[in-house]
């Protein structure tokens, strides 16, 4: 219930995959730990959790270079970058709601999806 009222108000966006961590770890509560193997075991599920998100991070970063490579080429008043910015920030974006955020036609949003394609494909 937590999750989806954070989720709600978008306040999960800097949060670590901590159930990802807990898939990944060997960590298994039984409830009959004590303190410490149970402050071990979080921990362990902390650093697993982090692993994946550097791993996620540095893709990110990867396809911010990779699309501002096409961005260099447009002219300054075009709205690529603004959608290569949109594009890494929330997990979906649809073409109306790139529309919307970067006030163009939906059919614009559609060719600089189609510039980008391009670099898009190989990420």
């Amino acid at each position: 219930m937590a999750a989806s009222i954070l989720r709600a108000r978008g306040l999960t966006t800097h949060l670590l995959p901590l159930a990802a961590g807990f898939k990944q770890s060997k960590f298994r509560p039984q409830g009959r730990e004590g303190a410490r193997e149970k402050l071990e075991g979080f921990c362990s599920v902390i650093e697993e959790a982090l692993t994946i998100a550097n791993k996620d991070l540095d893709r990110l970063i990867l396809a911010r270079e990779l699309m501002n490579r096409v961005t260099k080429e447009c002219r300054s008043n075009s709205k690529l970058p603004g959608l290569v910015d949109l594009f890494l920030s929330p997990p979906l974006v649809t073409v109306a709601l790139g529309a919307k955020l970067l006030k163009v036609t939906p059919k614009a949003v559609d060719l600089m999806l189609g510039q980008l394609g391009r670099v898009c494909k190989g990420l």
